[in-house]
């Protein structure tokens, strides 16, 4: 039996990614875990590296030299949310769009995840191409680029009339800041209580919005190749529920919002003009109502421990039609 191999440390021009070596009790464990549950040859090689930002990601390379990306998930995530969106990736992936084509276990009930260690949630995908790109070195032309994806994806897959009954965030929320615990109390210590509060009671008789959200868009979700051309968006953990235009939020506050609140509109409209121009929905959107669940979602997220609130969600939550505005406006072409 050949030796496995960890921690190869070789780096291409464009490589960015650390290589963190792992030791051979955790390599063996996982590669008797992949070996039982997915057919993907005899491993030679193990390579943790950073992909994306929801779990720990691990290349293999097999005797027949294909490489494939092991994911394991922690136990918070919920196993049915992580199938919901190998699903939507993999039909993506299908359709030609640059996602993740997950690998389906040996033994499947029609899912894509399997036990890992320690209760942890494991997948495996074909190997993507491509690289994430720091934050700032993204420019007007990336972002349009990122738009026109974003705008593609949702496009390709509108799933407006397939939902009929809705998870209320304003239960979940509502539910979840009623009960102490370590998380609430951190969300507490950044966040106005009464603000809070008054925000989430608003949303109490708002309708669900119809549509879907990949909801971890960032510049490690993003992998680009040599010439930036987007090669695959990846991180597909907290797909959900929710406006089709939630995920344009999130780009617009990680890369079109400086440190002190100042807009960046050249960035702004060179990515909101691509995405609108392949968005599903042909009128322009409520983007006040847009924000409104963007929030609540983003709060959602930080009580399960998912995502970190974004920079200056603060200020976000205590005024939230601020943002909208600038949204469109930006759209507006209007600052």
């Amino acid at each position: 039996m050949s030796r496995i191999v960890y921690g190869d440390s070789r780096q291409g021009d464009f490589d960015i990614q650390v290589r963190i070596p792992m030791d051979d009790r955790a390599a063996y464990l996982l590669n008797g875990i992949v070996q039982r549950d997915f057919c993907v040859g005899r491993i030679i090689r193990f390579r943790k590296l950073t992909r994306g930002v929801q779990c720990d990601a691990i290349e293999i390379l097999t005797s027949e030299r294909q490489s494939f990306l092991v994911l394991i998930y922690p136990r918070t995530y919920s196993r049915q949310q992580l199938n919901t969106g190998a699903e939507k990736s993999v039909n993506l992936a299908a359709a030609t769009f640059p996602s993740l084509h997950f690998i389906e276990p040996s033994k499947s009930d029609g899912g894509w995840v399997v036990d890992g260690p320690q209760g942890s949630h494991l997948m495996v995908a074909k190997f993507p191409v491509g690289q994430p790109l720091p934050d700032d070195q993204w420019n007007s032309q990336d972002l349009s680029q990122l738009g026109i994806r974003l705008g593609w994806m949702h496009r390709m897959t509108n799933d407006a009339d397939h939902h009929p009954a809705r998870k209320s965030l304003y239960a979940q929320l509502t539910s979840r800041l009623s009960e102490p615990s370590p998380r609430r109390n951190a969300l507490l210590n950044v966040l106005d209580a009464g603000i809070l509060q008054k925000f989430i009671d608003a949303q109490k008789d708002k309708p669900p919005m119809q549509g879907w959200t990949h909801g971890g868009i960032n510049h490690s979700s993003v992998l680009l190749d040599d010439d930036r051309q987007i090669t695959a968006v990846i991180d597909w953990g907290l797909v959900g529920d929710g406006g089709n235009h939630e995920d344009a939020v999130d780009v617009f506050v990680r890369w079109c919002v400086d440190a002190d609140g100042q807009i960046r509109a050249t960035e702004a409209r060179a990515f909101l003009e691509a995405f609108l121009s392949l968005a599903p929905e042909a009128k322009t959107p409520d983007w006040r109502a847009v924000v409104d669940r963007w929030c609540m979602r983003q709060l959602d997220n930080a009580l399960l421990g998912y995502r970190q609130l974004p920079q200056g969600f603060g200020s976000i939550i205590r005024n939230p039609s601020f943002l909208s505005t600038a949204i469109a406006l930006c759209q507006n072409k209007s600052i």
